[in-house]
């Protein structure tokens, strides 16, 4: 019977001791999640607040003058902090007894820190968007509006690149307009120059997101179809088409237009992607091809 009543006693305590055990992981979870609830709390109002500090300052004026008013208290409140630290005396009784002293400390440095802080922004601000204008210009074709040769073959090559990881499709256009030296020739440069603006316009117009146009030469453009396959690239390509043969071009006289026509090339590499050059040169011979055959038409090649 004693036997009996220690082996009960033994499982009532080891029944006890894991129901401890049990409570106090419950208890540790429960701390661990309202621990990450605590955090995940702070995390998002630290974004909100930092969110709100990029709207407040979104400009080097607004920064530099905040930063001005903080440094200008910092004049009296060192003064402040020395007197309290050297001569014990307590800050507000410092004030009561040199108001006029707290209050040059605190007004001049005040508006001359602010002023200086904001002026300094204001030139940041003018440098960085004189520096973007530059960074614009520099991959943009100054007439038509259109990028520049530069920016698209290195857009072609990280599309290249990107393509061969993603095993897309990858089409590239070239645009050419048919008889433009004629205008030049018959009517000047001037209408040509306009003839090529309306042109880019229009092909600006029908290419979709995440497509690139780009003046590549005189008279010759150029879209880079990232995804697009064979039949797609010739949907954008036809929509070009037509889109640069509906374009007039009044002349100085008021009377007479100038209509245009464009002959189009497309090469698509299917995975795994070819390299850029024999990928150009492909679009490029489908132009001529197209030159060939009467103009006013769109030839695909495929790799």
């Amino acid at each position: 019977m004693t036997a009996q009543l220690v082996q009960k006693n033994d499982w009532t305590g080891q029944h006890l001791f894991r129901r401890v055990a049990e409570l106090e992981a419950a208890a540790e979870e429960d701390r661990a999640a309202e621990e990450g609830t605590r955090v995940r709390s702070v995390l998002a109002l630290s974004r909100r607040i930092a969110m709100r500090s990029g709207t407040l300052f979104a400009t080097a004026a607004r920064l530099r003058l905040a930063q001005g008013v903080f440094c200008a208290l910092g004049a009296p409140m060192g003064w402040l902090l020395l007197r309290l630290t050297v001569g014990g005396i307590h800050p507000f009784d410092d004030i009561r007894a040199n108001p006029e002293l707290y209050f040059y400390l605190t007004v001049p440095t005040l508006i001359a820190f602010s002023v200086f802080g904001y002026r300094l922004g204001l030139k940041e601000d003018r440098l960085r968007e004189t520096n973007r204008r530059l960074d614009e210009m520099s991959i943009t074709d100054a007439l038509t509006g259109l990028k520049n040769v530069r920016y698209f073959y290195n857009r072609l090559k990280e599309e290249i690149a990107e393509c061969a990881r993603s095993e897309r499709p990858l089409s590239v256009a070239l645009i050419d307009l048919d008889h433009f030296k004629r205008v030049n020739d018959r009517y000047g440069h001037p209408v040509g120059d306009q003839v090529l603006t309306a042109t880019a316009a229009v092909i600006a117009s029908v290419i979709r997101k995440g497509e690139t146009a780009a003046r590549v030469g005189g008279e010759e453009f150029a879209v880079l179809l990232p995804g697009s396959n064979r039949d797609d690239a010739h949907r954008v390509g036809e929509r070009i088409r037509q889109a640069v043969e509906n374009v007039r071009v009044r002349l100085a006289n008021g009377r007479d237009t100038v209509r245009m026509t464009a002959s189009i090339g497309i090469a698509t590499a299917e995975s795994p992607v070819i390299d850029m050059e024999q990928l150009y040169s492909m679009a490029d011979e489908a132009l001529y091809r197209a030159k060939r055959r009467g103009r006013n038409r769109i030839v695909c090649e495929a790799a």
